[in-house]
C-alpha cells in the first residue's frame, strides 16, 4: 500500500470524508488546497475555500499545504472563458482548470511535498487494466455527481498517480459517512457555482473584465432578415430562447453565434438540431490516437450519451459525426466519448456543421 498521500481539500464535504476515510485506512496524509483568483475579492483576504479547508485539516490533525495559483488561473482559465464567452462561444471552465491547474500545477505540487499519490473527492473512478496495461477513468456510481466528462484530457502518467476514493458511492452515502463521523461539514451545501464567480452573474463578470466596451450587432433570422440589435454576443447561448428581444409569428432560438460578423442567428427550434462537428485540443486517455473511433458521444455535462463516430484529420483537428441529430451542439463544449462507464477521451467543439 502506497503510505502517503496529498488529499485536494476544498473544506467541503467531500474532500473532507475523503482524507477521513484514508487516515482510516492507514495512509498518511495532508491536505493541498489552490488559493485561486476569484472575481471582487480583497488580494490581502484568504478565501472561504482556503480558510474552511485548513480548519478541516486542523480537526483531521494533518498538515496543510497552501499552492498560490491565482496569476496563473487567471491566465489559463478566466481569460480564457472571458475571450471564448467574447467570441461568440461557450466554454466549460472546469475542463481547462482540471487540464492546466488541479491535475498539473497542484498534483506536481503534491508529488514535491512527497506524496505519491494525489486525492479528490471527484465521483468517477480510476481503474488499471491488468490485460492492457492502461489507467482508465470510468463514471462515478451516483448517475446525479458523475464528474467523468470533465475529465478527458488527463494522461496515463497523471492518471498513475490519481485516487478518487468516493467514485464507487453515491452522494448520500457520503453525507451518511460524514454525519457518522462528526465531521463538521457533513451538512455543508454542496458548490454550484463557478468557483471563481460565487453570484453567478457570468455576463457582468465578463462585461467588468472586458477592455472594450462590448460590441452591439444585429439579430439576424437565419433567412437573412434582420430582427433587432444585440449587446454583446456573451449575454447569448445556443439553444437560449427567452430574453432575445425580437418578436415573430413563431418562437425563436439561437441558432448560431457568428462571431466575425457580430451577429446572433435564430431561428425555429428544428434549426437547433444536427449531427456534424469539428473539434481541436482533442485528446485521448490510453495514448493512442485512433484514426477512426466509434463511440458514445456526450456533446455537454447534463447530455446523455449517444452513437457517434470520431474521425482524426490531423495534429489539431477531428471530425465528430452523430448517427442522430443533436439539439444545439454547442462551440467552447467539450464533446466526451465513452465505451459503456469508461471515458476515452474527448475534444473542444470548434464549429457546428
Amino acid at each position: 500500500m502506497e503510505n502517503v498521500v496529498a488529499v485536494a481539500m476544498s473544506g467541503g464535504v467531500d474532500s473532507s470524508l475523503t482524507a477521513s476515510m484514508l487516515l482510516e485506512q492507514g495512509y498518511k496524509v495532508f491536505g493541498i488546497t489552490l488559493r485561486l483568483w476569484v472575481s471582487d475579492a480583497d488580494p490581502e483576504d484568504v478565501p472561504l475555500a482556503v480558510t474552511d479547508a485548513k480548519k478541516m485539516c486542523d480537526f483531521l490533525g494533518i498538515e496543510h499545504h497552501v499552492v498560490d495559483a491565482r496569476d496563473v488561473f487567471y491566465e489559463n482559465v478566466v481569460d480564457y472563458f472571458v475571450n471564448e464567452y467574447a467570441a461568440g462561444r461557450t466554454p466549460n471552465p472546469c475542463v481547462f482548470c482540471n487540464k492546466n491547474i488541479k491535475f498539473d500545477l497542484l498534483l506536481k505540487r503534491a508529488l514535491e511535498l512527497g506524496a505519491t499519490h494525489m486525492v479528490t473527492g471527484h465521483y468517477a473512478q480510476v481503474r488499471y487494466n491488468e490485460a492492457t496495461k492502461l489507467y482508465e477513468v470510468h463514471k462515478g456510481a451516483d448517475p446525479s455527481k458523475d464528474q467523468s466528462y470533465v475529465l478527458y484530457t488527463l494522461n496515463q502518467d497523471i492518471l498513475s498517480h490519481l485516487m478518487f476514493p468516493l467514485g464507487a458511492q453515491k452522494k448520500t452515502l457520503t453525507r451518511e459517512m460524514a454525519n457518522d463521523r462528526d465531521l463538521p461539514v457533513a451538512n455543508k451545501p454542496d458548490s454550484e457555482d463557478i468557483c471563481f464567480l460565487p453570484n453567478h452573474n457570468y455576463q457582468g463578470f465578463i462585461q467588468k473584465q472586458l477592455t472594450e466596451a462590448p460590441k452591439s450587432g444585429n439579430i439576424v433570422h437565419e433567412n437573412g432578415e434582420i430582427l433587432g440589435r444585440h449587446n454583446g454576443l456573451f449575454n447569448y447561448t445556443i439553444g437560449q430562447r427567452k430574453g432575445l428581444g425580437v418578436a415573430y409569428k413563431y418562437p425563436l432560438y439561437v441558432v448560431r453565434l457568428d462571431g466575425e460578423k457580430n451577429e446572433v442567428i435564430v431561428g425555429p427550434d428544428e434549426s437547433l438540431f444536427t449531427n456534424r462537428m469539428i473539434c481541436k485540443h482533442y485528446n485521448f486517455l490510453s495514448g493512442t490516437i485512433p484514426k477512426e473511433l466509434h463511440a458514445a458521444g456526450k456533446i455537454r455535462y447534463a447530455a446523455n450519451p449517444s452513437l457517434c463516430v470520431a474521425r482524426i484529420f490531423d495534429d489539431e483537428t477531428m471530425e465528430v459525426v452523430f448517427e442522430t441529430p443533436q439539439r444545439a451542439i454547442t462551440p467552447g463544449q467539450s464533446v466526451v466519448f465513452y465505451e459503456g462507464t469508461q471515458v476515452l477521451g474527448g475534444g473542444v467543439i470548434e464549429t457546428v456543421c
